[in-house]
């Protein structure tokens, strides 16, 4: 992994810090993106170090991605790995379609978009990890969580395709967490951290370092494609 070109989205807190601070100690160079939380980027790159480097993209604005591919491209001419961490979720009406749209944008279109532009930079071949979520696996739901499942659903399907149009020289994969303690829960009280807890097998959050070990096991492994590793605490075992 020594001195390997990865961009990571959203990476100011959460699982994207984590993988982004795991994949700077294996020796990569790290370009990872945030939108409105600076001090967070500004914590993921001092966590860095030398090799990491911070872009303020807004991932519903298509100019400003490819402005981040032009960094990238200017700076090392090549990327050798995408992961596409970055996601949304917006409480609303179930059918609002304005929020479907900006859910969908951020967590599927963006992605499309950011894998175009790393294919043609993996000059050499490359790695391609999503973050999805057992919610798109279908073996959970959850009744207020519409657009967001389906767009983690959407982009399960994205990578098992991919995976057939990219294979040999380019491998793609998708990790599908349970329940991670990171900001998307908001402010959550003590009662509520441990009913949802209680929800998993192993009687706890899952923590976001623990999904930053499966990733970069999973861009360290030659021998897979187009899986959708679930790593939901068992979750989508449990049964009423």
């Amino acid at each position: 992994m020594e001195d390997k070109v990865v961009i990571i989205t959203g990476a100011s807190s959460g699982i994207g810090q984590a993988i982004a601070i795991a994949l700077a100690k294996d020796g990569c160079q790290v370009v990872f993106t945030y939108n409105s939380n600076e001090e967070g980027a500004n914590d993921t790159l001092n966590k860095i170090g030398k090799n990491g480097y911070k872009l303020k993209v807004d991932l519903r604005n298509g100019d400003e991605i490819v402005k981040l591919f032009e960094f990238v491209k200017d700076k090392f001419g090549k990327i050798d790995i995408l992961v596409n961490n970055a996601g949304i979720n917006i409480d609303g009406n179930l059918y609002d379609l304005t929020t479907w749209k900006d859910v969908f944008q951020v967590n599927l279109f963006a992605v499309v978009s950011c894998t175009e532009k790393a294919v043609a930079l993996m000059k050499d071949g490359g790695k391609i990890l999503n973050i999805s979520s057992i919610y798109g696996e279908g073996k959970a739901a959850w009744k207020d969580l519409p657009a967001y499942a389906a767009s983690k659903a959407a982009l399960n399907n994205f990578t098992q395709v991919m995976a057939k149009n990219l294979a040999p020289k380019i491998l793609i994969n998708a990790v599908a967490p349970g329940y991670v303690l990171t900001p998307i829960w908001g402010v959550i009280t003590e009662e509520s951290l441990k009913s949802n807890s209680q929800e998993q097998l192993i009687e706890r959050f899952i923590k976001p370092e623990e999904i930053a070990q499966m990733a970069v096991a999973i861009l360290k492994n030659n021998a897979m494609t187009g899986e959708i590793v679930v790593v939901d605490g068992g979750i989508s075992l449990k049964t009423v």
